[in-house]
Protein backbone atom coordinates (compact mmCIF):
# COMPACT_ATOMS: atom_id res chain seq x y z
CA UNK A 1 0.00 0.00 0.00
CA UNK A 2 2.83 2.38 0.94
CA UNK A 3 4.64 1.71 -2.37
CA UNK A 4 1.41 2.34 -4.23
CA UNK A 5 0.92 5.70 -2.52
CA UNK A 6 4.51 6.70 -3.28
CA UNK A 7 3.98 5.75 -6.94
CA UNK A 8 0.76 7.78 -7.10
CA UNK A 9 2.49 10.75 -5.48
CA UNK A 10 5.40 10.78 -7.93
CA UNK A 11 3.06 10.16 -10.85
CA UNK A 12 1.06 13.20 -9.74
CA UNK A 13 4.22 15.25 -9.33
CA UNK A 14 5.51 14.24 -12.77
CA UNK A 15 2.15 14.97 -14.37
CA UNK A 16 1.96 18.33 -12.56
CA UNK A 17 5.29 19.52 -13.93
CA UNK A 18 4.83 17.92 -17.33
CA UNK A 19 1.64 19.94 -17.81
CA UNK A 20 3.25 23.15 -16.64
CA UNK A 21 4.74 25.65 -19.04
CA UNK A 22 8.53 25.44 -19.07
CA UNK A 23 10.94 28.36 -19.56
CA UNK A 24 14.57 27.36 -20.15
CA UNK A 25 17.35 29.98 -20.04
CA UNK A 26 20.62 29.36 -21.90
CA UNK A 27 23.82 31.43 -21.96
CA UNK A 28 25.63 30.23 -25.08
CA UNK A 29 26.15 33.67 -26.61
CA UNK A 30 26.96 35.90 -23.64
CA UNK A 31 30.01 37.57 -25.21
CA UNK A 32 27.59 39.12 -27.69
CA UNK A 33 25.28 39.98 -24.77
CA UNK A 34 22.50 37.61 -25.81
CA UNK A 35 20.47 35.19 -23.69
CA UNK A 36 18.43 32.43 -25.26
CA UNK A 37 15.04 31.48 -23.83
CA UNK A 38 12.94 28.47 -24.81
CA UNK A 39 9.28 28.14 -23.85
CA UNK A 40 7.54 24.77 -24.08
CA UNK A 41 3.78 24.71 -23.57
CA UNK A 42 0.50 23.02 -24.47
CA UNK A 43 -1.60 24.91 -27.01
CA UNK A 44 -4.73 23.63 -25.23
CA UNK A 45 -6.50 23.10 -28.54
CA UNK A 46 -6.24 26.72 -29.66
CA UNK A 47 -5.88 27.51 -33.37
CA UNK A 48 -3.30 30.17 -32.56
CA UNK A 49 -1.43 31.54 -29.56
CA UNK A 50 -0.02 35.06 -29.26
CA UNK A 51 3.42 35.53 -27.72
CA UNK A 52 3.76 38.98 -26.18
CA UNK A 53 6.53 41.05 -24.60
CA UNK A 54 5.63 43.59 -21.86
CA UNK A 55 5.94 47.26 -22.77
CA UNK A 56 6.50 48.41 -19.17
CA UNK A 57 7.68 47.09 -15.81
CA UNK A 58 5.66 47.28 -12.60
CA UNK A 59 7.15 49.86 -10.26
CA UNK A 60 8.36 52.08 -13.11
CA UNK A 61 5.62 53.90 -14.99
CA UNK A 62 7.09 54.40 -18.43
CA UNK A 63 6.61 52.56 -21.71
CA UNK A 64 10.07 51.10 -22.35
CA UNK A 65 9.36 48.87 -25.38
CA UNK A 66 11.29 45.83 -24.14
CA UNK A 67 10.40 43.96 -27.33
CA UNK A 68 13.03 45.93 -29.27
CA UNK A 69 15.66 43.63 -27.70
CA UNK A 70 13.91 40.39 -28.78
CA UNK A 71 15.40 38.68 -31.84
CA UNK A 72 15.01 35.38 -33.71
CA UNK A 73 11.59 34.59 -32.31
CA UNK A 74 10.78 31.20 -33.83
CA UNK A 75 8.75 28.03 -33.32
CA UNK A 76 9.62 24.46 -34.23
CA UNK A 77 7.68 23.25 -37.32
CA UNK A 78 5.05 26.01 -37.09
CA UNK A 79 4.42 29.37 -38.71
CA UNK A 80 4.92 32.52 -36.64
CA UNK A 81 4.27 36.10 -37.74
CA UNK A 82 4.83 39.54 -36.22
CA UNK A 83 1.46 41.15 -35.44
CA UNK A 84 2.54 44.43 -33.87
CA UNK A 85 5.43 45.98 -31.94
CA UNK A 86 5.30 43.43 -29.09
CA UNK A 87 3.20 40.50 -30.40
CA UNK A 88 4.00 37.39 -32.45
CA UNK A 89 1.24 34.96 -33.52
CA UNK A 90 1.88 31.22 -33.55
CA UNK A 91 -0.36 29.20 -35.91
CA UNK A 92 -0.63 25.93 -33.95
CA UNK A 93 -2.52 23.96 -36.67
CA UNK A 94 -3.74 21.47 -34.10
CA UNK A 95 -0.31 20.71 -32.70
CA UNK A 96 -0.59 20.17 -28.94
CA UNK A 97 2.98 20.65 -27.69
CA UNK A 98 4.70 23.82 -28.89
CA UNK A 99 8.30 24.94 -28.46
CA UNK A 100 9.04 28.63 -28.84
CA UNK A 101 12.56 30.07 -28.79
CA UNK A 102 13.96 33.58 -28.85
CA UNK A 103 17.15 35.54 -28.18
CA UNK A 104 17.10 38.71 -26.10
CA UNK A 105 19.82 41.36 -26.22
CA UNK A 106 20.85 42.20 -22.66
CA UNK A 107 23.25 45.12 -22.49
CA UNK A 108 21.87 47.76 -20.16
CA UNK A 109 23.10 48.04 -16.57
CA UNK A 110 19.95 49.16 -14.80
CA UNK A 111 17.51 47.99 -12.15
CA UNK A 112 14.86 47.98 -14.91
CA UNK A 113 16.72 46.11 -17.66
CA UNK A 114 18.82 43.01 -18.26
CA UNK A 115 22.56 42.68 -18.73
CA UNK A 116 24.81 39.75 -19.61
CA UNK A 117 28.46 39.20 -20.49
CA UNK A 118 31.02 36.48 -19.87
CA UNK A 119 31.27 37.45 -16.19
CA UNK A 120 27.66 37.57 -15.00
CA UNK A 121 24.03 37.88 -15.98
CA UNK A 122 21.31 39.97 -14.40
CA UNK A 123 17.89 39.24 -15.85
CA UNK A 124 15.09 41.62 -15.00
CA UNK A 125 11.83 39.67 -15.47
CA UNK A 126 9.76 41.64 -17.95
CA UNK A 127 12.75 42.67 -20.05
CA UNK A 128 13.87 39.05 -20.49
CA UNK A 129 10.71 36.94 -20.45
CA UNK A 130 7.73 37.26 -22.76
CA UNK A 131 4.39 35.61 -22.04
CA UNK A 132 1.63 33.76 -23.86
CA UNK A 133 -1.60 35.71 -24.11
CA UNK A 134 -4.34 33.93 -22.17
CA UNK A 135 -1.83 31.68 -20.36
CA UNK A 136 -0.71 34.22 -17.74
CA UNK A 137 -2.14 32.20 -14.84
CA UNK A 138 -0.59 28.88 -15.88
CA UNK A 139 2.07 27.39 -13.63
CA UNK A 140 5.63 27.88 -14.89
CA UNK A 141 8.72 25.73 -14.41
CA UNK A 142 11.91 27.78 -14.83
CA UNK A 143 15.13 26.00 -15.80
CA UNK A 144 18.42 27.92 -15.75
CA UNK A 145 21.52 26.50 -17.42
CA UNK A 146 24.47 28.61 -16.19
CA UNK A 147 27.95 28.57 -17.70
CA UNK A 148 30.21 25.96 -16.10
CA UNK A 149 32.34 28.61 -14.43
CA UNK A 150 29.34 30.36 -12.82
CA UNK A 151 28.69 29.10 -9.29
CA UNK A 152 25.75 31.28 -8.22
CA UNK A 153 22.18 31.17 -9.47
CA UNK A 154 20.13 33.57 -7.35
CA UNK A 155 16.36 34.03 -7.64
CA UNK A 156 13.66 34.30 -4.99
CA UNK A 157 11.59 31.37 -6.27
CA UNK A 158 10.95 27.89 -4.83
CA UNK A 159 13.60 25.46 -6.11
CA UNK A 160 12.58 21.91 -6.96
CA UNK A 161 14.58 18.78 -6.22
CA UNK A 162 15.11 18.17 -9.92
CA UNK A 163 18.76 18.11 -11.09
CA UNK A 164 20.27 21.49 -11.88
CA UNK A 165 18.62 24.82 -11.27
CA UNK A 166 14.89 24.29 -11.60
CA UNK A 167 12.31 26.61 -10.00
CA UNK A 168 8.55 26.96 -9.95
CA UNK A 169 6.28 29.98 -10.43
CA UNK A 170 2.56 30.03 -9.78
CA UNK A 171 2.02 32.35 -12.74
CA UNK A 172 3.69 34.78 -15.14
CA UNK A 173 3.32 37.72 -12.74
CA UNK A 174 5.65 36.00 -10.30
CA UNK A 175 8.21 35.17 -13.00
CA UNK A 176 8.08 38.76 -14.24
CA UNK A 177 8.61 39.98 -10.68
CA UNK A 178 11.59 37.75 -9.82
CA UNK A 179 14.99 39.07 -10.97
CA UNK A 180 17.72 36.50 -11.62
CA UNK A 181 21.44 36.92 -11.00
CA UNK A 182 23.84 34.30 -12.37
CA UNK A 183 27.63 34.39 -11.99
CA UNK A 184 30.12 34.40 -9.13
CA UNK A 185 29.02 36.71 -6.34
CA UNK A 186 29.84 37.55 -2.76
CA UNK A 187 26.79 36.84 -0.64
CA UNK A 188 25.64 36.69 2.96
CA UNK A 189 22.53 35.47 4.76
CA UNK A 190 20.47 36.34 7.81
CA UNK A 191 16.89 35.98 9.06
CA UNK A 192 14.12 38.46 9.79
CA UNK A 193 10.97 37.12 11.46
CA UNK A 194 12.28 33.62 10.75
CA UNK A 195 12.37 34.31 6.99
CA UNK A 196 15.73 33.59 5.29
CA UNK A 197 17.23 36.69 3.64
CA UNK A 198 20.16 36.78 1.25
CA UNK A 199 22.37 39.66 0.16
CA UNK A 200 23.84 39.19 -3.32
CA UNK A 201 26.63 41.55 -4.35
CA UNK A 202 26.61 41.99 -8.13
CA UNK A 203 29.91 43.58 -9.12
CA UNK A 204 32.94 44.62 -7.12
CA UNK A 205 33.08 47.35 -4.50
CA UNK A 206 34.72 48.53 -1.29
CA UNK A 207 31.98 47.08 0.88
CA UNK A 208 32.43 45.37 4.22
CA UNK A 209 29.89 42.59 3.71
CA UNK A 210 29.61 41.65 7.37
CA UNK A 211 28.95 45.27 8.42
CA UNK A 212 26.56 45.82 5.54
CA UNK A 213 24.57 42.72 6.47
CA UNK A 214 24.19 43.93 10.05
CA UNK A 215 23.04 47.37 8.88
CA UNK A 216 20.51 45.90 6.45
CA UNK A 217 19.18 43.42 9.01
CA UNK A 218 18.43 46.26 11.44
CA UNK A 219 16.30 47.90 8.72
CA UNK A 220 14.37 44.76 7.82
CA UNK A 221 13.85 43.77 11.46
CA UNK A 222 12.41 47.19 12.36
CA UNK A 223 10.03 47.34 9.41
CA UNK A 224 8.84 43.75 9.85
CA UNK A 225 8.25 44.41 13.55
CA UNK A 226 6.23 47.51 12.68
CA UNK A 227 3.90 45.62 10.35
CA UNK A 228 3.98 42.56 12.62
CA UNK A 229 4.42 39.93 9.92
CA UNK A 230 6.68 39.04 7.02
CA UNK A 231 4.81 37.89 3.89
CA UNK A 232 7.65 36.03 2.10
CA UNK A 233 9.11 32.55 2.34
CA UNK A 234 12.48 33.95 1.27
CA UNK A 235 13.87 37.35 0.32
CA UNK A 236 16.88 38.56 -1.72
CA UNK A 237 18.62 41.94 -1.69
CA UNK A 238 20.26 42.30 -5.12
CA UNK A 239 22.94 44.97 -4.61
CA UNK A 240 24.22 46.26 -7.94
CA UNK A 241 27.70 47.78 -7.54
CA UNK A 242 28.40 50.03 -10.53
CA UNK A 243 30.68 52.80 -11.69
CA UNK A 244 27.80 55.18 -12.36
CA UNK A 245 24.05 55.07 -11.93
CA UNK A 246 21.64 54.57 -9.07
CA UNK A 247 18.07 53.88 -8.06
CA UNK A 248 16.13 50.87 -6.93
CA UNK A 249 13.17 48.73 -7.90
CA UNK A 250 10.95 46.67 -5.64
CA UNK A 251 9.73 43.13 -6.28
CA UNK A 252 7.43 40.68 -4.51
CA UNK A 253 10.23 38.86 -2.71
CA UNK A 254 13.32 40.89 -3.55
CA UNK A 255 14.58 44.28 -4.59
CA UNK A 256 17.40 45.55 -6.79
CA UNK A 257 19.28 48.63 -5.57
CA UNK A 258 22.21 50.29 -7.29
CA UNK A 259 25.19 52.02 -5.67
CA UNK A 260 28.53 53.43 -6.79
CA UNK A 261 31.00 50.65 -6.05
CA UNK A 262 33.31 52.94 -4.03
CA UNK A 263 30.63 54.69 -1.95
CA UNK A 264 30.57 52.36 1.05
CA UNK A 265 33.32 54.24 2.89
CA UNK A 266 31.66 57.62 2.35
CA UNK A 267 29.43 58.17 5.39
CA UNK A 268 26.87 60.37 3.67
CA UNK A 269 26.54 58.29 0.51
CA UNK A 270 26.46 55.04 2.45
CA UNK A 271 23.73 56.36 4.73
CA UNK A 272 21.73 57.49 1.71
CA UNK A 273 22.05 54.03 0.22
CA UNK A 274 20.76 52.42 3.41
CA UNK A 275 17.81 54.83 3.09
CA UNK A 276 17.22 53.53 -0.44
CA UNK A 277 17.19 49.97 0.86
CA UNK A 278 14.73 51.01 3.59
CA UNK A 279 12.55 52.46 0.83
CA UNK A 280 12.63 49.43 -1.46
CA UNK A 281 12.18 46.99 1.42
CA UNK A 282 9.09 48.82 2.72
CA UNK A 283 7.54 48.23 -0.70
CA UNK A 284 7.43 44.57 0.34
CA UNK A 285 4.22 45.58 2.10
CA UNK A 286 3.27 48.91 0.56
CA UNK A 287 2.51 48.37 -3.16
CA UNK A 288 3.49 44.71 -3.46
CA UNK A 289 0.77 43.65 -0.96
CA UNK A 290 -1.07 46.84 -0.03
CA UNK A 291 -1.74 47.95 -3.58
CA UNK A 292 -3.96 50.24 -5.61
CA UNK A 293 -6.75 48.24 -7.24
CA UNK A 294 -5.35 48.92 -10.72
CA UNK A 295 -1.89 47.46 -9.98
CA UNK A 296 -2.68 43.79 -10.24
CA UNK A 297 -3.20 41.53 -12.01
CA UNK A 298 -0.98 43.47 -14.37
CA UNK A 299 -1.79 44.52 -17.90
CA UNK A 300 1.67 44.52 -19.48
CA UNK A 301 0.38 45.62 -22.87
CA UNK A 302 -0.36 49.28 -22.11
CA UNK A 303 -0.20 52.01 -19.50
CA UNK A 304 -2.08 51.34 -16.26
CA UNK A 305 -3.47 54.42 -14.53
CA UNK A 306 -3.99 55.07 -10.82
CA UNK A 307 -4.28 58.21 -8.70
CA UNK A 308 -2.69 56.40 -5.74
CA UNK A 309 1.04 56.42 -6.54
CA UNK A 310 1.39 59.05 -3.81
CA UNK A 311 0.37 56.29 -1.37
CA UNK A 312 2.73 53.74 -2.94
CA UNK A 313 5.73 56.07 -3.14
CA UNK A 314 4.98 59.03 -0.88
CA UNK A 315 4.11 56.98 2.19
CA UNK A 316 7.08 54.71 1.47
CA UNK A 317 9.34 57.79 1.24
CA UNK A 318 8.05 58.92 4.62
CA UNK A 319 8.85 55.53 6.14
CA UNK A 320 12.34 55.20 4.66
CA UNK A 321 13.53 58.33 6.51
CA UNK A 322 11.54 57.40 9.61
CA UNK A 323 13.15 53.95 9.64
CA UNK A 324 16.61 55.49 9.43
CA UNK A 325 15.78 57.88 12.28
CA UNK A 326 14.29 55.20 14.51
CA UNK A 327 17.43 53.10 14.07
CA UNK A 328 19.66 55.98 15.11
CA UNK A 329 21.12 56.69 11.66
CA UNK A 330 19.85 60.28 11.99
CA UNK A 331 19.79 62.46 15.08
CA UNK A 332 16.52 64.18 15.95
CA UNK A 333 17.88 67.44 14.57
CA UNK A 334 18.95 65.78 11.32
CA UNK A 335 15.55 64.12 10.95
CA UNK A 336 13.65 67.37 11.45
CA UNK A 337 15.98 68.99 8.89
CA UNK A 338 15.10 66.23 6.41
CA UNK A 339 11.40 66.96 6.92
CA UNK A 340 12.05 70.68 6.54
CA UNK A 341 14.03 70.12 3.32
CA UNK A 342 11.20 68.11 1.78
CA UNK A 343 8.70 70.82 2.66
CA UNK A 344 11.05 73.49 1.28
CA UNK A 345 11.44 71.58 -1.98
CA UNK A 346 7.66 71.34 -2.33
CA UNK A 347 6.95 74.96 -1.44
CA UNK A 348 9.52 76.14 -4.00
CA UNK A 349 8.14 73.97 -6.81
CA UNK A 350 6.13 76.18 -9.16
CA UNK A 351 4.21 73.18 -10.48
CA UNK A 352 2.49 72.60 -7.12
CA UNK A 353 0.07 75.38 -8.09
CA UNK A 354 -0.71 73.67 -11.39
CA UNK A 355 -0.87 69.92 -10.70
CA UNK A 356 -2.57 68.08 -7.85
CA UNK A 357 -1.09 65.07 -6.12
CA UNK A 358 -3.73 62.79 -7.68
CA UNK A 359 -2.93 64.17 -11.15
CA UNK A 360 0.77 63.63 -10.54
CA UNK A 361 0.05 59.94 -9.93
CA UNK A 362 -2.34 59.60 -12.85
CA UNK A 363 -0.05 61.27 -15.37
CA UNK A 364 3.22 59.68 -14.20
CA UNK A 365 3.56 58.00 -17.61
CA UNK A 366 3.99 61.28 -19.47
CA UNK A 367 5.01 63.71 -16.73
CA UNK A 368 7.14 62.15 -13.99
CA UNK A 369 8.88 59.63 -16.27
CA UNK A 370 9.16 61.89 -19.34
CA UNK A 371 10.27 65.20 -17.84
CA UNK A 372 11.53 68.16 -19.84
CA UNK A 373 12.79 71.66 -19.12
CA UNK A 374 9.22 72.88 -18.44
CA UNK A 375 8.37 70.13 -15.93
CA UNK A 376 9.19 72.14 -12.76
CA UNK A 377 6.68 74.77 -13.88
CA UNK A 378 3.75 72.44 -14.53
CA UNK A 379 4.15 69.32 -12.37
CA UNK A 380 4.73 68.13 -8.84
CA UNK A 381 6.43 64.94 -7.64
CA UNK A 382 4.22 62.33 -6.00
CA UNK A 383 7.36 61.21 -4.16
CA UNK A 384 8.06 64.65 -2.68
CA UNK A 385 4.53 65.98 -2.10
CA UNK A 386 3.36 62.45 -1.27
CA UNK A 387 6.00 62.23 1.47
CA UNK A 388 4.95 65.60 2.93
CA UNK A 389 1.27 64.63 2.86
CA UNK A 390 2.11 61.29 4.51
CA UNK A 391 3.94 63.18 7.27
CA UNK A 392 0.98 65.50 7.83
CA UNK A 393 -1.41 62.54 7.73
CA UNK A 394 0.57 60.71 10.40
CA UNK A 395 0.46 63.80 12.61
CA UNK A 396 -3.27 64.31 12.02
CA UNK A 397 -3.96 60.73 13.09
CA UNK A 398 -1.73 61.07 16.16
CA UNK A 399 -3.40 64.38 17.04
CA UNK A 400 -6.84 62.84 17.47
CA UNK A 401 -6.04 59.32 18.71
CA UNK A 402 -3.42 57.19 20.37
CA UNK A 403 -2.76 55.59 16.99
CA UNK A 404 -0.72 56.60 13.96
CA UNK A 405 -0.02 55.86 10.29
CA UNK A 406 1.60 52.56 11.36
CA UNK A 407 -1.86 51.37 12.39
CA UNK A 408 -3.29 52.35 9.01
CA UNK A 409 -0.65 50.28 7.22
CA UNK A 410 -1.18 47.22 9.43
CA UNK A 411 -4.95 47.51 9.00
CA UNK A 412 -4.58 47.75 5.21
CA UNK A 413 -2.23 44.76 5.20
CA UNK A 414 -4.71 42.70 7.19
CA UNK A 415 -7.86 43.71 5.31
CA UNK A 416 -6.60 44.00 1.74
CA UNK A 417 -3.77 41.48 1.51
CA UNK A 418 -4.31 38.85 4.16
CA UNK A 419 -8.05 38.87 3.49
CA UNK A 420 -8.03 37.86 -0.17
CA UNK A 421 -5.04 39.70 -1.67
CA UNK A 422 -7.23 42.38 -3.18
CA UNK A 423 -6.41 45.90 -4.20
CA UNK A 424 -8.04 48.99 -2.75
CA UNK A 425 -9.51 52.25 -3.98
CA UNK A 426 -8.72 55.69 -2.65
CA UNK A 427 -12.12 55.79 -0.97
CA UNK A 428 -11.30 52.55 0.85
CA UNK A 429 -7.94 53.96 1.90
CA UNK A 430 -9.64 57.05 3.30
CA UNK A 431 -12.18 54.87 5.12
CA UNK A 432 -9.42 52.98 6.93
CA UNK A 433 -7.65 56.24 7.81
CA UNK A 434 -10.89 57.68 9.26
CA UNK A 435 -11.45 54.53 11.30
CA UNK A 436 -7.93 54.63 12.76
CA UNK A 437 -8.00 58.41 13.35
CA UNK A 438 -11.43 58.28 14.93
CA UNK A 439 -12.61 61.23 12.85
CA UNK A 440 -13.46 62.24 9.31
CA UNK A 441 -10.38 63.42 7.37
CA UNK A 442 -12.12 63.80 4.01
CA UNK A 443 -11.35 67.55 3.90
CA UNK A 444 -7.66 66.76 4.46
CA UNK A 445 -7.63 64.46 1.42
CA UNK A 446 -9.71 66.86 -0.67
CA UNK A 447 -7.22 69.65 -0.07
CA UNK A 448 -3.96 67.69 0.03
CA UNK A 449 -4.53 65.12 -2.72
CA UNK A 450 -7.19 66.40 -5.09
CA UNK A 451 -6.51 70.14 -5.20
CA UNK A 452 -3.62 72.52 -5.69
CA UNK A 453 -4.48 74.45 -2.53
CA UNK A 454 -1.70 75.21 -0.06
CA UNK A 455 -1.10 72.49 2.50
CA UNK A 456 -2.13 73.18 6.09
CA UNK A 457 0.93 72.89 8.34
CA UNK A 458 -0.81 74.01 11.51
CA UNK A 459 -0.79 70.43 12.86
CA UNK A 460 2.89 70.90 13.75
CA UNK A 461 1.83 73.14 16.63
CA UNK A 462 0.19 70.19 18.39
CA UNK A 463 3.61 68.56 18.45
CA UNK A 464 5.56 71.46 19.92
CA UNK A 465 6.92 72.45 16.50
CA UNK A 466 6.66 75.62 14.50
CA UNK A 467 6.91 75.71 10.73
CA UNK A 468 7.67 79.14 9.32
CA UNK A 469 7.67 80.05 5.65
CA UNK A 470 9.37 83.34 4.84
CA UNK A 471 10.11 85.13 1.56
CA UNK A 472 13.64 84.95 0.24
CA UNK A 473 15.83 88.05 0.42
CA UNK A 474 17.79 87.17 -2.74
CA UNK A 475 17.47 88.87 -6.10
CA UNK A 476 15.68 86.91 -8.78
CA UNK A 477 15.87 86.30 -12.52
CA UNK A 478 14.10 82.94 -12.91
CA UNK A 479 17.10 81.41 -14.69
CA UNK A 480 18.72 78.08 -13.92
CA UNK A 481 21.76 77.14 -15.96
CA UNK A 482 24.28 74.45 -16.71
CA UNK A 483 27.41 76.51 -17.08
CA UNK A 484 26.51 79.36 -19.41
CA UNK A 485 23.59 77.56 -21.08
CA UNK A 486 20.08 78.07 -19.67
CA UNK A 487 18.60 74.75 -18.56
CA UNK A 488 15.33 75.94 -17.01
CA UNK A 489 13.31 79.12 -16.77
CA UNK A 490 10.65 79.58 -14.09
CA UNK A 491 7.24 80.61 -15.41
CA UNK A 492 6.24 84.30 -15.14
CA UNK A 493 9.79 85.25 -14.23
CA UNK A 494 11.99 88.16 -15.39
CA UNK A 495 13.77 85.80 -17.79
CA UNK A 496 10.48 84.99 -19.51
CA UNK A 497 9.57 88.65 -19.86
CA UNK A 498 13.05 89.36 -21.24
CA UNK A 499 12.47 86.81 -24.00
CA UNK A 500 15.12 84.32 -22.91
CA UNK A 501 14.67 80.59 -23.53
CA UNK A 502 16.02 77.27 -22.44
CA UNK A 503 19.22 76.38 -24.39
CA UNK A 504 20.19 80.03 -24.87
CA UNK A 505 23.92 80.48 -24.30
CA UNK A 506 24.80 83.53 -22.21
CA UNK A 507 27.81 85.34 -23.69
CA UNK A 508 27.97 88.52 -21.66
CA UNK A 509 26.37 90.61 -18.90
CA UNK A 510 26.34 94.43 -18.89
CA UNK A 511 29.12 94.54 -21.45
CA UNK A 512 31.35 91.96 -19.75
CA UNK A 513 32.09 88.32 -20.40
CA UNK A 514 31.14 86.17 -17.42
CA UNK A 515 32.98 83.14 -16.03
CA UNK A 516 30.37 81.89 -13.55
CA UNK A 517 26.78 80.59 -14.04
CA UNK A 518 24.53 83.46 -15.12
CA UNK A 519 22.07 83.13 -12.22
CA UNK A 520 24.91 83.59 -9.72
CA UNK A 521 25.91 86.84 -11.39
CA UNK A 522 22.32 88.09 -11.55
CA UNK A 523 21.79 87.36 -7.84
CA UNK A 524 24.46 89.98 -7.09
CA UNK A 525 22.30 92.73 -8.63
CA UNK A 526 19.77 94.73 -6.62
CA UNK A 527 16.01 94.38 -7.01
CA UNK A 528 14.81 96.79 -9.73
CA UNK A 529 18.14 97.03 -11.52
CA UNK A 530 18.51 96.32 -15.22
CA UNK A 531 20.77 93.69 -16.75
CA UNK A 532 21.82 93.80 -20.40
CA UNK A 533 22.37 90.23 -21.54
CA UNK A 534 24.21 89.16 -24.70
CA UNK A 535 23.27 85.63 -25.75
CA UNK A 536 23.34 83.15 -28.59
CA UNK A 537 20.33 81.22 -29.88
CA UNK A 538 20.80 78.73 -32.67
CA UNK A 539 24.15 80.46 -33.47
CA UNK A 540 22.56 83.94 -33.84
CA UNK A 541 23.86 86.64 -31.48
CA UNK A 542 21.05 88.51 -29.69
CA UNK A 543 20.70 91.01 -26.87
CA UNK A 544 17.96 91.67 -24.30
CA UNK A 545 17.35 93.56 -21.09
CA UNK A 546 16.22 91.82 -17.90
CA UNK A 547 14.78 93.53 -14.82
CA UNK A 548 15.75 91.98 -11.48
CA UNK A 549 12.79 91.38 -9.16
CA UNK A 550 12.15 90.17 -5.63
CA UNK A 551 12.63 86.41 -5.27
CA UNK A 552 9.28 84.52 -5.00
CA UNK A 553 10.98 81.50 -3.44
CA UNK A 554 10.58 80.96 0.26
CA UNK A 555 12.75 79.87 3.13
CA UNK A 556 11.36 77.15 5.38
CA UNK A 557 12.26 76.59 9.03
CA UNK A 558 11.00 73.82 11.32
CA UNK A 559 11.86 74.58 14.93
CA UNK A 560 11.07 72.97 18.26
CA UNK A 561 9.21 75.35 20.59
CA UNK A 562 8.17 72.88 23.28
CA UNK A 563 10.86 70.42 24.37
CA UNK A 564 8.46 68.63 26.72
CA UNK A 565 5.61 68.09 24.26
CA UNK A 566 4.27 64.58 24.97
CA UNK A 567 2.99 64.00 21.42
CA UNK A 568 6.37 64.96 19.97
CA UNK A 569 8.10 62.51 22.29
CA UNK A 570 5.66 59.74 21.37
CA UNK A 571 6.19 60.38 17.66
CA UNK A 572 9.99 60.57 17.80
CA UNK A 573 10.51 57.94 20.51
CA UNK A 574 13.13 55.34 19.61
Amino acid sequence: MFKKLVFIFFAFLFNKYSLAMTYTVNFDNVKSHYVNVEIEFSSQGKDYVDFKVPVWTPGSYKVREFSKAFENVRVEDLEISRRDKNTWRIETKGKEQVKLSYDVYCFKISVRHSYVDQFYAFLHGVSAFGYLDGFENEQIVLKINPLDEWKNVEVALPQTKAPGYVYTCTNYDLLADSPIAVGNFDSDTYETKGVPHKIVMIGEGNYNLSKFTKDVKRITDWQADMIGEHPSNQYIHFIYNVNSGGGGLEHANSHTSMINRWAYTNKGRYRSFLGLIAHEYFHLWNVKRIRPLELGPFDYDKEVYTDMLWIAEGITSYYDDLTMYKLGNYSEKEYLNILKSNISRLENTAGKDVMSLAESSWLAWIKSYLPNEESPNVSVSYYNKGMVVALLLDLEIRKSSNKCLDDVMTELYKNYYKNGNKGLTHAQFESVVNKVAGRDLSEFFKTSVYSTDNLDYSVFQSFGLELSIKPSSKSYSGIKSAGHVISNIVKNSPAVFAGLSVNDEILGLNGWKINTPIEKELEKLKVGSKAKILFSRDQKILETELTITKNPNVGVALTKIDEDNKELKRWLKR
